[in-house]
């Protein structure tokens, strides 16, 4: 069902039970009306019908009966009179009826009869005839009641004129409705239907997909179909611009997408280049292995060697010329022994070997080592020894190594100047020595990987990877740990700390055990 159909039902309704309510209240109240004036109309009757008889205690009967009659005829409206009399010790009754041949009367004497006191009216049902009754006292001269008057008004007048009223009432109720309901199918297919199957229609062109094309009507109108067209058409706008970002949308992450796959490309070049560079690693630590084993090898011979050449020096019957050449000799082969000695180092584990030393020493000799000629001018350093830990039980070499790796990465970290703090101290028997720079600092991503062999952050060819890799082997080796605290850009702090004594020896023969084995197991 449409819905102009739906709102002139709607109305029709509507007016059919306003107008049906109007009659039904209307007539009631005509009813009503018309009883009540009926009523009155039957009381004064009554007065005038006992004005007209003089009624009185001597009337006689006959001729007061013959009035009522005549009266009964004139009053089509009366159903019914009676007289009642008093008489000696009874109540002497006349009862007049209309019926089809003229007036008819009943007498009959009844011994005892209620009379009232003043006049009555009451509304008698008798099957589906109702009627006014009204009993109307009758009194002498002194006052005294000596019978009463009865009349029966018949309402049957009442309730036609009721009948025609209310038939009349819905006539023109359903006329009305009629023809309001066409007058209002007319103006509503003008003003609302045709309109509201205009937007309908724009509507299925925007949801078929015509969303450029479609024109929204009606948005010039000043009523409450205007705003419906108006709030379309912005509507229809914002889909529109929304199109238009979405379609810009779509292309940017197009864009981006393409850009990450080639990012993505980019980062597989570098996962090969990665995969390769880890296989040369790998054979370079096959080769530092290999290396190990020819050093140890050529150890031997080497000791040999300087044993002879010792012992041709210490002859006294060697020429001065020949003893200098030994002694140079001897230079090279512990020269050469030494560099054995540190191929070896790569390839053992390490053993702290402790002994009482100035710390202060070992922290210049770090900076002095690790810090290039070019770079000192660039930078400021310090060395920090507290008075406390100025000479302290430790493994000078191991402790110099771990310094020199972590100066050597502070120094690498100010290529533009900084500053560079060197400190030692000692709190409850634990050595601690910090080395802090004021570079680009270290982020925490990096954070969690610069102590894994072969990780740098450096350029290629500018590290290995493996100095805090070492380091964090010492300060296992020492019973201790090393520690950094850095924020991008904010510098970096690397702490050594370890303790003291037989504590970072032998965990079972201590610092003298320590020393009476050799340095590397």
């Amino acid at each position: 069902m449409s819905l102009r159909a739906r709102i002139i039902l709607l109305f029709a309704a509507a007016l059919v039970l306003t107008l049906a309510v109007a009659s039904y209240l209307g007539e009631r109240i005509a009813a009503q009306a018309l009883e009540r004036s009926l009523r009155d109309r039957t009381v004064e009757l009554a007065r005038t019908i006992a004005e007209e008889l003089a009624l009185s205690p001597g009337t006689d009967p006959d001729r007061a009966a013959r009035q009522l009659g005549a009266i009964l005829t004139r009053r089509r409206g009366l159903r019914a009179a009676q007289l009642a009399i008093h008489r000696g010790t009874g109540m002497h009754v006349l009862r007049v009826t209309f019926g089809e041949e003229g007036a008819e009367v009943d007498a009959s004497d009844q011994p005892s009869f209620a009379l009232p006191v003043d006049t009555v009216v009451s509304l008698v049902e008798e099957g589906r005839v109702r009627s006014w009754r009204v009993d109307l006292p009758l009194r002498d001269a002194a006052g005294r009641s000596f019978g009463v008057l009865r009349l029966d008004a018949s309402l049957s007048e009442v309730e036609e004129i009721a009948t025609t009223e209310r038939s009349v009432f819905f006539l023109v109720a359903g006329a009305g409705a009629a023809l309001l309901a066409v007058g209002l199918s007319l103006a509503l297919g003008r003003m609302l239907a045709r309109p509201l199957s205009l937007l309908a229609e724009t509507m299925g062109e925007v949801e078929s997909g015509a969303i450029e094309a479609a024109r929204i009507p009606g948005t010039d109108r000043a009523d409450e179909v205007g705003v419906v067209a108006r709030g379309l058409a912005g509507m229809l706008g914002r889909i529109r611009r929304f199109n238009d970002e979405l379609q810009r949308t779509v292309d940017a992450a197009v864009a981006d997408l393409a850009r990450k796959n080639r990012e993505l490309a980019e980062v597989n070049n570098l996962l090969v280049e990665a995969r390769r560079d880890l296989t040369s690693k790998e054979r370079l630590a096959a080769l530092g292995q290999i290396s190990g084993t020819i050093a140890h090898e050529l150890g031997n011979p080497l000791n040999a060697m300087s044993g002879h050449v010792q012992l041709l020096a210490r002859d006294p019957g060697c020429p001065p010329q020949t003893r200098a050449g030994l002694e140079i000799v001897e230079r090279e082969v512990q020269r050469m022994t030494a560099i054995i000695r540190r191929f070896l180092d790569s390839a053992r584990a390490l053993a702290p070997e402790a002994a009482v030393v100035d710390l202060a020493p070992i922290l210049e000799e770090a900076v002095s080592l690790s810090v290039p000629v070019e770079a000192r001018d660039r930078l400021l350093v310090r060395c920090e020894v507290d008075p406390e830990a100025a000479r302290a039980r430790v493994d000078p070499m191991l402790v110099r190594h771990a310094l020199s790796n972590l100066v050597s990465n502070a120094v690498d970290a100010m290529p533009d100047g900084g500053r560079l703090l060197v400190r030692a101290a000692r709190s409850d028997g634990t050595i601690v020595l910090s080395v802090s720079d004021t570079g680009a600092g270290i982020g925490s991503e990096e954070r969690r990987h610069i102590f894994e062999p072969f990780y740098t952050t450096k350029p290629r060819g500018k590290g290995t990877g493996l100095g805090l890799a070492i380091t964090r082997e010492i300060a296992t080796a020492l019973r201790g740990r090393v520690e950094v605290e850095s924020a991008t850009g904010r510098g970096s702090t690397f702490t050594l700390s370890f303790p003291e004594g037989r504590e970072n020896g032998s965990p079972s023969g201590g610092v003298d055990a320590a020393l009476a084995h050799p340095r590397r197991r």
